[in-house]
């Protein structure tokens, strides 16, 4: 883990009698020694900045050396080594005579018999052109049976790639030596086992920079294993001694000045640099530090954009804090705005401590962007860095805040800013307001949907579309898809159809692969609400597929799309695939910010549901509801969907009463406002509504087959077939239980044979019963079935109610309860109701 003293220059053999034992806290990296020295080739390399365990591991693999093989170690730290210093040390090492120049020890080491490890520890990190090409001409001669190993914290300039394509090289950089979590934890475990919990939070505190975590366990030894791990800023002062010592002190003060300046900066690169420090000048400092290996690394998003190594930036940017670098972020912002990088741009002007800039910034975001989604939480929080004022100063500004707020459900706040396009009314011109009143009808429109308002939401879309101009073709292809998800929730599935293919047409005249996959999800939405899951599967994949990933980051619609993906698969039974895509696009939900984030958790609680876990199926349901809150996403955009799957939960629990006032509180609301929309994202919300408030009724003894037929009509007229084969079940139960055995026959085959035609094998909500798959319970049921009123009965007995509070929990007379009572102990073969719930949790019922 930590350095080893030098080894003394001089020759050792294979058992490394002169190699010292390892350092406290060590770990063995086997992994790594097992790379190193199952290769054969010339050179091994070493590379990495300070303290990234370089010594350690050489030593490691020192003690491995074969007996076949004589091992040479030569420690090269220190300043102002030249050629013939290496090639003194060299020809000592190898008992050449010692007065041979550079290049006879070339010359004698081409003759070289010898099978040897030579080893060089601490290559020097200042360039040196000359001692570079020199260990290129020892490299170059070398005969076979010479191996090479070099620890360096910077790459020497040598013909590294030709030895890579002769296989002659193995190189590891500072990612293969910093330490992942599972070597933190095993170091822990090895070193200070109490303080195992801490093994995450100090790999992010440090990412795996072995010097670091070593210093600040140190330094936090006196707390109690107990606390939590250290927090960045805590225990700093060994670090710091140690990288003053390793880093700074060996740096010219002009270099070490651009380093405490890059340290405030998220990126940077050459051409920024020449533009922050001086045209030609900056460039060259920065291939300078880049050169020493001074923790500068590149990124991989990114070729030719680089980054200081996030724990040394922390570290001097609490150094320096006290400079002032606004005037660095200023020019830095002006850079990025000119490179088109607005988002940089605004960044920086917000560390600049300029906000005004950075809300002129903020109106150069094209509405492209961000009508895709770009970087929605970050455009959310430099609204909470700005002033109110500001984000309200412009009608762009106002518009863009109006559509940010918007996409992430904060539908109050979204009208509260939309609002304010009141007081730059009226204007002189008549095409630009004509032009800002269609864009807030568009506004308007959609905050209707979202309020789950159809004459209000349809009313202003249709009028948003004949006034959007040509330019605001996003806000109209949105528009488009509002109404398509309008005629969906309404059941005229021939009219979404048609809308969703024209404004599949408009994007993709416009060649925007992002609006072309969200409204490829309202055309998934229309296939699935039909029951053709396969299809709307097939139609997901294919965009995933075919569209660009880079397209797509950054954006909520990857998210959506794999949460629509996980929906259709749970849909058709496949649980493992189901499971791994909504998790997949949960994560990329909560990372941008969208509230799509509810239909994970949603699925996920769906999942536990279908194996009978409520306890987890609770959780997840309010997981989703604490995240929307969070968010402060509006209530219409999910609690009717939030109360149908507690509903369905709460009638497996046996309180009815709770879900009987879930459905009749939605459903009043629905008949009082006639043209209510259902909930975004879930357009059978009404109707399954509609059909648990009749199976409720049901299961108090009512004839509920009559409403049933009529649901049934409407929803098969509207073509919702998934929907369709689900209520032919429920219409079985209700013919069952009025004794109709033929209607329930034939209306069982009716809806199975639907199901097994659509692939439809995991019904929404469906909660496995504990009964389900028990051979002992099939055989009682097949002889003396108990009716599901018997069995809601039995359950609350079970719970240990009187049949008072029976009859008060499901709504029916105490007779009744008593006469139920009399025909579960017949069933059962029983007399008392204590033995009833025995045999019945025998027979698996409960």
């Amino acid at each position: 883990m930590n350095a080893l003293a030098p080894f003394p220059q001089s020759a050792t053999a294979s058992a490394c009698g002169g190699v010292q034992r390892p350092p406290p806290g060590h770990i063995a990296r086997l992994s790594l020694q097992q790379r190193l020295l199952s290769r054969d080739c010339r050179l091994r390399l070493l590379v990495g900045p300070a303290g990234f365990g370089k010594t350690v591991l050489l030593a490691d693999c020192a003690r491995e050396c074969p007996a076949t093989h004589h091992l040479l170690w030569l420690s090269c730290a220190g300043e102002g080594w030249h050629v013939e210093q290496l090639a003194q040390q060299l020809g000592k090492l190898l008992n050449y005579p010692a007065d041979l120049s550079s290049g006879e020890v070339l010359e004698t080491l081409a003759q070289e018999s010898r099978p040897l490890w030579i080893m060089l520890n601490d290559y020097p990190a200042q360039p040196n052109l000359a001692l570079d090409a020199y260990l290129n001409q020892l490299l170059m001669v070398t005969p076979p049976g010479i191996c090479w190993w070099l620890g360096s914290r910077r790459r020497p300039v040598c013909n590294l790639s030709r030895l890579l394509l002769e296989g002659e090289l193995l190189e590891l950089g500072s990612s293969e030596l910093a330490f992942n979590e599972s070597d933190v934890l095993a170091w822990l475990q090895q070193l200070d086992p109490g303080r195992n919990a801490w093994a995450q939070a100090l790999h992010a505190l440090t990412q795996g920079w072995p010097a670091a975590l070593r210093l600040v366990l140190l330094a936090a030894q006196a707390e109690p294993a107990a606390l939590s791990a250290p927090q960045d800023g805590e225990h700093d002062q060994l670090l710091v001694e140690y990288v003053e010592r390793e880093v700074l002190q060996t740096l010219p003060d002009e270099l070490l000045r651009i380093l405490e300046q890059l340290a405030q900066l998220p990126r940077f690169n050459p051409a920024l640099c020449d533009h922050l420090f001086g045209v030609g000048e900056g460039a060259q400092w920065l291939r300078a530090l880049i050169e020493r290996g001074v923790f500068i690394q590149e990124l991989d998003t990114a070729k030719g954009w680089y980054v200081l190594f996030p724990p040394l930036a922390r570290l001097l940017q609490r150094q320096v804090m006290n400079l002032p670098y606004s005037a660095l972020h200023v020019h830095a912002s002006q850079w990025f705005a000119s490179h088109g990088d607005i988002r940089a741009a605004v960044e920086h002007a917000l560390l600049a401590g300029q906000p005004d800039v950075a809300g002129s910034f903020l109106e150069r975001f094209t509405e492209e962007q961000v009508l895709q989604g770009q970087d929605l939480a970050l455009i959310l929080r430099w609204r909470s860095e700005l002033p109110d004022s500001l984000l309200c100063s412009t009608p762009r500004l106002i518009l863009l805040n109006a559509w940010v707020l918007l996409l992430v459900g904060r539908l109050d706040e979204a009208q509260t800013c939309i609002n304010q396009l009141a007081r730059f009314q009226p204007r002189s011109d008549g095409a630009r307001t004509r032009e800002l009143f269609a864009h807030w009808q568009a506004i308007q429109g959609i905050i209707a949907y979202g309020r789950v308002c159809a004459v209000d939401a349809r009313a202003h879309l249709h009028d948003a579309l004949q006034g959007l101009p040509q330019s605001a073709w996003a806000q109209s292809l949105l528009c488009r898809s509002a109404l398509t998800l309008v005629a969906i929730g309404e059941g005229q599935l021939e009219v979404a159809q048609k809308l969703s293919f024209e404004a599949l047409k408009q994007a993709r005249l416009h060649g925007n692969p992002v609006f072309e996959a969200l409204l490829e999800l309202d055309h998934a939405l229309l296939l699935e609400t039909r029951g053709e899951f396969a299809r709307a599967e097939t139609l997901l994949q294919r965009v995933l597929t075919a569209t660009a990933p880079t397209a797509l980051r950054n954006t909520p619609v990857l998210a959506r799309l794999e949460l629509r993906l996980g929906r259709l698969q749970l849909r058709q039974g496949r649980a493992d695939e189901a499971e791994a895509a909504l998790q997949r696009g949960l994560e990329n939900a909560l990372v941008c910010g969208d509230p799509s984030a509810f239909h994970g958790y949603l699925g996920l609680a769906e999942l536990a549901m279908g194996q009978g876990d409520m306890a987890t199926a609770f959780a997840h349901l309010g997981q989703a509801e604490r995240q929307m809150q969070r968010q402060r996403v509006s209530e219409t955009l999910y609690r009717g969907t939030l109360l149908l799957a507690s509903s369905h939960l709460w009638i497996a629990q046996g309180h009815y009463a709770r879900a009987r006032v879930a459905a009749t509180r939605v459903l009043s609301y629905e008949q009082r406002v006639k043209a209510v929309l259902p909930t975004p994202n879930f357009p059978e919300l009404i109707p399954r509504f509609q059909a648990l408030l009749l199976q409720l009724d049901r299961m108090q003894g009512e004839d509920v087959r009559e409403p049933l037929r009529q649901l049934l009509a409407k929803v098969a007229e509207q073509g919702r077939q998934a929907l369709v084969s689900d209520l032919w079940l429920s219409y079985a139960d209700a013919c069952a239980a009025c004794d109709d055995k033929t209607g329930a026959e034939q209306a069982r085959h009716t809806g199975q044979a639907l199901q097994q035609r659509l692939g439809y094998r995991r019904p929404w909500f469906r909660v496995k019963s504990p009964v389900e798959g028990t051979p002992s319970a099939v055989t009682v049921a097949s002889s003396n079935a108990l009716s599901s009123r018997e069995l809601a009965v039995l359950g609350l007995i079970a719970q240990g109610l009187s049949n008072q509070e029976v009859a008060e929990q499901l709504f029916i007379s105490l007779h009744t309860v008593k006469t139920h009572a009399r025909r579960i102990n017949g069933k059962l073969g029983v007399a008392r109701r204590t033995q009833a719930v025995a045999k019945a949790k025998a027979l698996g019922f409960f």
